[in-house]
């Protein structure tokens, strides 16, 4: 079993654009510094905490199949 520590922790990043509101997940660059967006909004969403929940819900979900996935391995 891979240890646990290694998964990469997603970031949640919500942001204003054109008018609308989107979130982004990142995780930190393996090589280098900064981040790496490794998943996005394609729905515009009218509100702050409508795009926050939406986001909250896809980084939860990521982090389970990589935990399944990790237990499996």
């Amino acid at each position: 079993m891979k240890n646990l520590r290694s998964l990469p922790d997603l970031t949640l990043h919500v942001f204003e654009q054109d008018g609308a509101w989107h979130w982004a997940l990142t995780i930190e660059r393996v090589h280098g510094t900064g981040k790496k967006v490794v998943a996005f909004s394609e729905k515009l969403f009218r509100s702050e905490a409508a795009a926050r929940t939406d986001g909250e819900r896809v980084r939860d979900c990521e982090n389970d199949k990589a935990l399944y996935r990790s237990v499996l391995a």
